[in-house]
């Protein structure tokens, strides 16, 4: 019986330190292009060694890849939730919320996507999700009429509210999130009316 304690506690143990590594992690590339975080870095910041991260992901890339599928797809799942189907304004919120909170990484990860082909996959799956809840959310507003179709209007409705519109009003053109809602709004329910 205290053989399986003892492992129990060791797994419990290795999770914690697993848990706190990617703390560390997420706190630092967050804010940060990828390469300017070191293992040394997020060794120093979970109290952990080098080493010890090494055991737990296997590589700088291996810790990168995990706190996105683990932390951060999870994040954005949790703030596109609150969108109702069919309801633009709804819609145009929780994507403008979700970017608020991780459009910056997300533009970092993008532009990362093309030097690093291990985040082609990740960059590839994001355009496909959000296509996705673009035509889950949007899709049963889309008429079925001539000259634009359904398929191009649905794509041309996912560029719409592509972190990268978000990404050219906010930063690029300095709009506040009133406005920068407004434009979207805008966008999405032009392209509804055809």
């Amino acid at each position: 019986m205290a053989r399986a304690y003892e492992m129990g506690s060791r797994t419990a143990a290795m999770q914690r330190t697993r848990e706190s590594i990617l703390d560390a992690a997420e706190e630092l590339f967050e804010p940060a292009w990828y390469d300017e975080v070191t293992l040394a870095d997020v060794a120093r910041r979970a109290d952990v060694s080098q080493q010890t991260i090494v055991n737990h992901f296997g590589s700088k890339t291996e810790l990168y890849l995990a706190g996105l599928a683990e932390r951060f797809v999870p994040r954005v799942l949790a703030l596109r939730a609150a969108a109702q189907p069919g309801d633009v304004g709804s819609v145009v919120d929780a994507v403008l919320n979700d970017y608020e909170h991780t459009g910056d990484g997300t533009i970092r990860t993008l532009a990362l996507a093309g030097r690093m082909p291990e985040l082609a996959g990740i960059a590839e799956g994001g355009r496909a999700a959000h296509a996705a809840f673009v035509e889950q959310n949007l899709g049963p507003l889309v008429p079925e009429r001539r000259g634009l179709g359904r398929v191009q209007r649905l794509r041309l409705l996912a560029v719409a509210l592509d972190v990268r519109t978000w990404h050219q009003l906010r930063r690029e053109h300095g709009l506040g999130i009133r406005d920068t809602r407004a434009h979207l709004v805008t966008m999405v329910e032009a392209l509804l009316a055809g």
